[in-house]
């Protein structure tokens, strides 16, 4: 499978390439990254793999929850490139992809994704993990990070900003069951296109953002 992924739904603007064993990146941190990198990075990408977009199975991109400028900047230009080049798409969570970037090398638990949502609040979400296999563990929920909830007093492991902002608050209500945190991990272009292959396609002009509140931020 060749598939191009996008994620621009947090602060950390990624794009992958993967063609087979074959794996391209480029990925920056930064609020203003997004609309300057993300066509040129395309752009180098296909010309380092050789391949055009006509070469590709389809487009994977992060449909949030995240910021909703930039998630509406990654939707934007995947249904181009997918409208323009008859392309399904992937729409892939940016928890999950969060969980699948972060996890140690043949970790199988529970993990928990939490990204800051501002605004006082946090994007968090569980999953169960058995080494490359990611489920969730229930519906993704925004809450202010106090108001976070458990599944129980089993282990668990945790990244996401969230943790970087809200660190003492979280760690109040998570508990004893919490294990490590990667409070620097970001979700990457590189878990969107993996996740894509467990992910059902859509057409192009289908993609839907996830924003989980009525009231976004940028």
């Amino acid at each position: 499978m060749k598939i191009l992924a996008i994620e621009t739904a947090t602060e950390a603007c990624s794009v992958a390439l993967v063609d087979g064993d074959q794996r391209l990146q480029r990925q920056e941190i930064g609020a203003r990254v997004h609309a300057a990198a993300l066509l040129p990075w395309i752009a180098e990408l296909l010309a380092e793999a050789g391949l055009t977009y006509g070469d590709l199975d389809g487009v994977a991109v992060d449909r949030g929850p995240g910021g909703f400028t930039s998630i509406r900047l990654g939707l934007g230009v995947t249904q181009g490139i997918g409208l323009a080049h008859d392309l399904p798409a992937w729409p892939v969570s940016s928890l999950a992809a969060l969980a699948h970037a972060a996890r140690p090398a043949g970790y199988s638990g529970r993990f928990l994704a939490a990204l800051d949502a501002r605004m006082g609040e946090v994007y968090a979400g569980w999953f169960s993990i058995d080494q490359d296999r990611i489920q969730p563990i229930g519906a993704e929920i925004l809450c202010p990070p106090g108001e976070l909830k458990v599944l129980d007093d089993g282990p668990f492991i945790a990244a996401g900003n969230a943790f970087s902002n809200y660190g003492p608050e979280l760690r109040d209500v998570l508990g004893t069951g919490l294990d490590a945190v990667q409070a620097e991990a970001w979700p990457t272009a590189l878990a969107v296109a993996d996740l894509a292959l467990r992910t059902d396609a859509v057409a192009a002009h289908e993609l839907k953002p996830i924003y989980l509140r009525d009231r976004v931020t940028g």
